[in-house]
């Protein structure tokens, strides 16, 4: 969990860069004022788009412990739920939960969620849906990394093998509010895919 925070308050650094450095191109010649209008334009766009999610999401409560429980089964692809954690981040005022599912032949899901209600997690879960909007594929010998839609929301996802296991991740975000990661160990991307439909969504305002 402290892996993704950290990820999100780079994402809100190199986000605030981008729009610094179209200030500063603004200042040079017509060619330069053309160019930085063009990259203006798209910045304020997608900065608009989140400073809206924001100020929709501030107000609202986060989701309670008891509600965060509620959203994950006991059993996911076949795997039983051997851990569940709430609250975590309280001292931050951000709502979290975290769940881990295992069997007897070593595979393992990880089922990540933080609350994007509230000052704090508003901010942080609008500047990661800016990332997922990024356009990424990448390829290498043993596996991928690629930015796709799954059930119409944007998603990053990516898969590896080493040997005979294989590992995959799915990112998304769910309702323009709950930043949801699943990590899994001996599941591939289409199998990890299952989890989002096992999931007790209907739990999440």
């Amino acid at each position: 969990m402290k892996k993704i925070i950290i990820a999100i308050v780079a994402l809100l650094f190199v986000a605030c860069s981008k729009e610094e450095k179209v200030k500063e191109e603004q200042s040079g010649g017509l060619s330069d004022m053309i160019t930085s209008e063009k990259a203006s334009g798209k910045v304020s766009s997608t900065m608009e788009d989140v400073s809206k999610n924001i100020e929709n999401l501030k107000n609202i409560p986060p989701m309670t412990n008891e509600e965060l429980k509620s959203v994950f089964p006991e059993n996911l692809l076949g795997l039983k739920r051997k851990e569940l954690s709430v609250g975590d981040n309280a001292m931050m005022n951000i709502s979290t939960a975290e769940a881990i599912y295992t069997d007897d032949n070593n595979k393992r899901i990880k089922v990540e969620i933080i609350d994007g209600a509230g000052e704090t997690g508003s901010t942080m879960v609008s500047i990661m849906m800016t990332g997922l909007n990024s356009d990424t594929d990448k390829t290498t010998e043993t596996g991928f990394e690629k930015s796709t839609e799954i059930n119409g929301v944007k998603s990053i996802v990516s898969e590896n093998k080493d040997g005979e296991r294989i590992n995959s991740q799915i990112q998304t975000v769910l309702k323009n509010r709950y930043l949801l990661t699943l990590y899994a160990n001996g599941f591939t991307f289409n199998e990890l895919q299952k989890v989002l439909t096992e999931l007790n969504s209907s739990a999440l305002k």
